[in-house]
């Protein structure tokens, strides 16, 4: 027996369907079908009907329902038969169990097929109503949820694909055009050239200067200033050598589970803290939901993440939050770390700038002096040092703006991503 509804006409309950595919009734005894479709159709949901179980499955092969109501006693194929060959091809299925029978013993081997919930019969249509109501919204935030999803994986994939491109025609050159950029810039510097803030100072120092006897005078300010940039100018040449090493190395990769990982995070993200009041920010860190294995050398790795950090805080809106959390995307486990943004003066990473970013000596925004004793790659260098790290993992890093809903008002941020490849 099937039966649609062709409309749903002027629902008693004045409710609007939050799902578009209708529900399967897998019933056998005919007035239980009658009320469970006046049920339905009181709720304000279209619905077709079938009298056992191998019925159920042919339907369900050929169309798309968004829940399923079943009886666990039915001849043919009984209800815990049809739950099991359902999950075989439609393992997400919302499945509400009628059964009469209301043991213990009964209700959790009922909830281990992985239903959603039960109803005992007789049944009570306030009951089935709040039982169908949580169904249809828990379906209806699983479709935005794999919506979302769908869309992060197209973008995923389109970029994995331009990425491996662009990776084909790097490697088919001796030395790629960073690298070779890198070397001159470090050639440059450490023949005492391209220094502004040094060269200014010393321009200063030059037009004060007092020379008493064989030694000069100079004024303590200036004297201070030049010494804390000789400070800054070493640290910047550290940082290019660095990046040298890392682009040069030969990882020595060993496997880390995700939820070893995810707790060595926090340690990683603690240097971070003390400057986090100045700008009354908080630091959400991230809850594990699946247990994965990753291939990482740690020190690299978590350099990587010190950076995402650093450059978050830097360009973050006062009085909001820096939040990492997890996912699992492509074969991918991904560490996300979200921080809003002033659309002015900052106005995130926009899209025609996501690529830019990741180049060496690319800035969007000067620098931010009240943290530069913090930086490791100073000249723009930070996430050409991300990017590079992370193609030594076989991995991926991506900056981008986003929009964030979860406060009153809709605001720009800015998403880092680093994708490790799942073993």
């Amino acid at each position: 027996m099937t039966n649609t509804t062709g409309s749903i006409g002027t629902p008693k309950l004045e409710r609007k369907s939050l799902v578009r595919d209708p529900v399967l009734i897998v019933e056998d005894k005919l007035e239980n079908t009658l009320m469970l479709e006046a049920l339905c159709e009181e709720f304000g949901i279209q619905y077709e009907s079938a009298s056992n179980g191998e019925e159920a499955l042919e339907m369900a092969k050929a169309k798309k329902y968004s829940i399923y109501i079943v009886d666990l006693l039915m001849p043919v194929m009984d209800g815990p038969s049809f739950i099991r060959r359902l999950k075989e091809f439609e393992q997400d299925a919302i499945i509400l169990v009628q059964t009469a029978i209301d043991s213990t013993e009964t209700v959790i081997e009922v909830m281990k097929l992985g239903v959603f919930d039960y109803i005992i019969k007789p049944i009570f249509p306030d009951l089935f109503l709040k039982s169908m109501s949580k169904a249809v919204e828990y379906k209806a935030l699983k479709d935005r949820e794999n919506s979302i999803i769908e869309a992060e994986s197209l973008k995923l994939r389109s970029q994995l694909e331009w990425l491996t491109y662009k990776e084909t025609k790097r490697k088919s050159a001796d030395e790629s055009w960073e690298k070779t950029s890198i070397h001159s810039l470090q050639t440059s510097l450490s023949q005492g050239s391209g220094i502004g803030a040094i060269i200014s100072l010393l321009d200063m120092a030059r037009a004060d200067l007092k020379k008493e006897g064989d030694y000069y005078q100079i004024h303590s300010s200036i004297m201070d200033l030049i010494l804390e940039n000789q400070e800054i100018t070493k640290n910047l040449l550290a940082g290019l050598t660095q990046l040298l090493e890392i682009i040069n190395k030969d990882l020595n990769k060993k496997p880390m589970l995700a939820s070893e990982l995810v707790d060595r995070l926090k340690g990683a993200v603690d240097f971070i803290r003390p400057y986090l009041e100045q700008k009354g920010l908080r630091l959400n860190l991230p809850v594990l939901k699946r247990e994965v294995e990753v291939e990482i050398e740690p020190d690299l790795f978590f350099s990587a993440v010190y950076e995402i950090v650093l450059n978050a805080f830097k360009y973050c809106a006062p009085k909001t939050s820096l939040e990492l959390f997890t996912s699992i995307n492509q074969g991918y486990f991904c560490i996300v770390l979200k921080n809003i943004v002033d659309e002015r003066p900052y106005g995130g990473v926009e899209e025609k700038y996501e690529s830019l970013v990741l180049q060496p000596f690319f800035r969007l925004h000067p620098p931010v002096e009240s943290v530069s004793h913090l930086e490791k790659f100073g000249l723009g260098l930070g996430l050409t040092a991300v990017d590079q790290i992370m193609r030594k993992h076989n991995g991926l890093f991506f900056i981008h703006n986003a929009k964030d809903h979860t406060g009153d008002q809709i605001r720009l941020c800015v998403m880092s991503e680093l994708l490790l490849p799942i073993r």
